[in-house]
């Protein structure tokens, strides 16, 4: 998560408060409302999910 504190921006990890590496931002927002992982509308099954990155010079 990240938190507004004096001015600037902190990354902070809430499940084991350790340096975390290789982190993408996907968005930002106020709050999980702001940028949910998926809006749905309606009965729906999540049966899958991936993701890729790759590494650029």
């Amino acid at each position: 998560m990240e938190v507004f504190l004096t001015g600037e921006w902190h990354i902070f990890d809430p499940r084991n408060n350790k340096p975390r590496f290789a982190r993408i931002l996907i968005a930002r927002g106020r709050d999980a409302a702001d940028v949910p992982l998926t809006q749905t509308f309606g009965e729906n099954t999540l049966t899958g999910f991936k993701v890729w990155t790759d590494e650029l010079a």
